[in-house]
């Protein structure tokens, strides 16, 4: 057997080691992701100058089997003169969960025609595989009650932050729905260090349009009125109403009235996203939102940290890609906590927002930039705006397309590097919300019993909606300078949402009268529903025992000695219910009396219904109504010696204009909430003439515009879309009340 010498065995040696060296770096080696050409080039073409383009967004993979937004929908996001109905998007998402396990698709509610309200889920598929668990581990650190440090810290070494993205509230701002179908493709087949990171580190949360009804009715629009807008000169408003009450300040609710926005608080209270993200369209080129001044100060100081970090980090990236117009501060403040996406910050959270430059629908149109006066205005360079954008522009949607997914992508670049650390804020947020509650006065808030309990029950479901705990006190409650029954609400402040409740209940005192505000609205609840709630500085108060409150609470009603009478009386202690009361019994006789009197010693307020018990089915009626209205009522051996007055039911119109519809709609909202009959009713019907033959009593809402405007309404070379106008709301009935 013959040898190899010395010189061939190491010459064998080098051959050896060289080939495994080889076989493990083509181990290591993946081939690169085909990309699509067509995306690619279409891309180029539809942005306006090189510059509004970023290197995170001037490509997309293509992966056989996995549809791309193009291969469902036949055209890429960002195409002009193209916008995506609500049901598109639907079926857009479902067909990507269908084809990866990266993504899941859930159901969170209903609008109010009917239309699904979905969540979308993007992540790495062992995170979307455990998503529950997930989902457990942030309702551990949202509420620290049942863990200790250690136990936290576990936590954090093994969740993962969620990071919610909401487009489509405002419906006129119709970019952000169609970018994030092409967020959730990239993110779930993109083959790159940065979204392998994101999505290892991250789970992603969309919200298509945040207003389905008003998203569908916008596109309509669009596509029936706007379509061939060139420039500022010749664009026209949208439709009258987005939802079946709301348009624009569907952002400000700040009592969730609108069941698009509870079913999105629903879901937040499930789910605890450490980060919500809301994407607007208004200021150029996109604002990135950094918690300026004034501050809600009883938020926690943390937050105050996050936002700027995050915002800045944002603008640096952009500003490394070349892409001018990026900027932060000097915008939206954050005073009022009563827009969507504070339900983040609200409950410890963060509350992220961007407004991206927009045309209002998808033209590629000539904008002028610079203030009208000729200063400069959002152009001039700032300390928060260093690269500031162009006075004139030529924009388009697939420009805001790269804006708006190169920030987002940046602000989940820098999730994806720092998980852990956001995880530890949003659970040392949640902590210190209880121990400001058990360090700081007040301890507590009280709502005692109230002569109109509707009130109270009102408060009650209004906190409890939000996720604050509410208990009744065992027993009576005794403490250094009151006395309260035993049936009084206590709302404790050593609690997770206990920041919230505070901000809800206290006195609102406006922190800075040298600054100016974005928006205030009013909230301090106690004023606003005049219910008696009162602050507790005794600390002794956590220590009293209560039964939390589950559920929407009722109150119920009472109608006392209904043998033999001559009439019943329901107290007018204030409730709005009255008024239901009467529309409920509109086939009865209901009198009221126009002065206070006294009855068996007691106070009887003005105003109370009096109703006569000889009419057909009168006592079933009112015993049921009362009841179920949560009103308390007595017998009457007699009519009182007093003033009385009918108590008739007008024929009621509520007249709108079609350029202004936001305050109407809020009043038609209170009407039918108490179930008041009218007709709505526009300057058409007015022409008609014959008013005083069919109402006793025309309502004009404030409308936000002169007189002259009510009666002009719009412009009148637009006057010939009123009728369509017309025919766009009625075909989504969702706005008449013609009975």
């Amino acid at each position: 057997m013959r040898t190899l010498s010395s010189a061939s065995r190491h010459l064998l040696r080098i051959f050896i080691s060289i080939t495994l060296l080889i076989t493990a770096v083509s181990a290591q080696q993946k081939p690169a992701q085909q990309m699509d050409e067509d995306f690619a080039k279409s891309v180029r073409e539809w942005t306006t100058r090189p510059e509004f383009m970023s290197p995170l967004v001037d490509h997309l993979p293509k992966v056989p089997g996995i549809p791309s937004p193009k291969d469902i929908l036949g055209y890429h996001i960002g195409t002009p003169k193209k916008l995506t109905y609500t049901a598109d998007l639907y079926r857009y998402y479902r067909a990507l969960a269908a084809a990866t396990p990266r993504v899941k698709v859930i159901n969170i509610g209903t609008t109010d025609e009917g239309r699904e309200c979905l969540v979308i889920f993007v992540a790495s598929e062992e995170s979307i595989k455990n998503l529950d668990q997930h989902r457990q581990y942030l309702a551990q650190l949202a509420d620290p009650r049942k863990i200790n440090e250690s136990q936290a810290q576990e936590i954090i070494a093994k969740a993962k932050p969620i990071y919610h993205f909401s487009g489509g509230l405002h419906s006129a701002e119709t970019g952000p729905p169609e970018m994030l179908m092409e967020l959730a493709y990239r993110l779930a087949v993109e083959d790159s260090p940065l979204i392998n990171n994101i999505r290892e580190n991250v789970i992603v949360s969309i919200t298509p349009a945040a207003e389905p009804d008003g998203r569908d009715r916008y596109v309509d629009w669009y596509y029936r009125h706007k379509i061939d807008e060139k420039g500022e000169q010749d664009s026209m408003g949208g439709p009258p109403y987005w939802g079946k009450y709301i348009f624009h300040d569907n952002n400000r609710d700040i009592n969730y009235s609108q069941v698009t926005m509870r079913n999105l608080l629903n879901w937040y209270l499930q789910w605890h996203p450490p980060i919500m993200h809301d994407l607007h369209e208004s200021v150029p080129f996109m604002y990135t939102f950094s918690g300026q001044a004034p501050q809600q100060p009883t938020l926690d100081p943390i937050l105050y940290g996050e936002l700027p970090w995050f915002a800045n980090f944002e603008m640096s990236q952009m500003i490394k890609y070349g892409m001018p117009g990026v900027w932060t501060h000097a915008f939206v403040t954050s005073w009022s906590p009563g827009y969507l996406a504070f339900m983040s910050s609200n409950h410890n959270g963060m509350i992220r927002m961007y407004e991206t430059f927009g045309n209002g629908g998808a033209n590629t149109m000539k904008r002028k930039i610079a203030a009208p006066d000729g200063s400069p205005g959002q152009t001039s360079r700032e300390w928060y705006r260093p690269m500031p954008p162009y006075k004139e522009v030529e924009w388009s949607i697939r420009n805001n397309t790269n804006y708006m997914e190169t920030g987002v992508l940046s602000a989940l670049q820098l999730t994806s590097e720092f998980p852990k650390i956001i995880l530890e804020n949003f659970y040392k947020k949640s902590r210190n919300s209880i121990e400001a509650g058990k360090s700081q006065a007040p301890y507590a808030f009280i709502i005692p019993p109230q002569n109109d309990q509707t009130r109270r029950s009102m408060v009650v479901n209004l906190l409890a909606l939000q996720g604050i705990e509410v208990g009744y006190a065992k027993q009576e409650v005794k403490l250094k300078d009151a006395t309260y029954p035993s049936d009084s609400i206590i709302i404790k402040l050593d609690q997770p949402y206990g920041r919230l409740a505070r901000i809800l209940l206290e006195k609102q005192n406006f922190p800075d009268p040298s600054l100016r505000t974005y928006d205030d609205t009013g909230w301090t609840m106690g004023m606003m529903t005049h219910t008696e709630i009162n602050e507790i500085s005794d600390k002794a108060i956590l220590d009293v025992p209560i039964e939390l409150i589950s559920g929407k609470q009722g109150v119920q009603g009472k109608l006392i000695g209904t043998q033999n009478s001559a009439a019943y009386l329901i107290h007018n202690f204030g409730s709005n219910n009255l008024i239901t009361l009467r529309y409920q019994l509109r086939d009865l006789k209901v009198r009221a009396n126009e002065q206070a009197f006294k009855l068996d010693g007691k106070d009887i307020p003005a105003g109370s219904f009096i109703i006569p018990s000889n009419q057909p089915g009168g006592l079933e009626k009112v015993s049921r109504a009362v009841e179920a209205l949560g009103l308390s009522g007595i017998s009457l051996s007699s009519l009182p010696n007093v003033p009385m007055h009918d108590v008739d039911l007008p024929r009621l119109a509520v007249f709108t204009t079609w350029g202004n519809t936001q305050e109407v709609g809020w009043v038609r909202l209170a009407l039918d909430k108490f179930e008041v009959k009218y007709d709505l009713i526009y300057k058409e019907r007015i022409k008609q003439g014959n008013l005083r033959d069919a109402y006793d009593v025309i309502l004009i809402p404030n409308q936000g515009r002169s007189g002259k405007s009510l009666v002009f309404d719009i412009e009148p070379q637009k006057q010939t879309t009123g009728l369509q106008q017309v025919r766009s709301v009625q075909d989504h009935g969702n706005v008449r009340r013609i009975r």
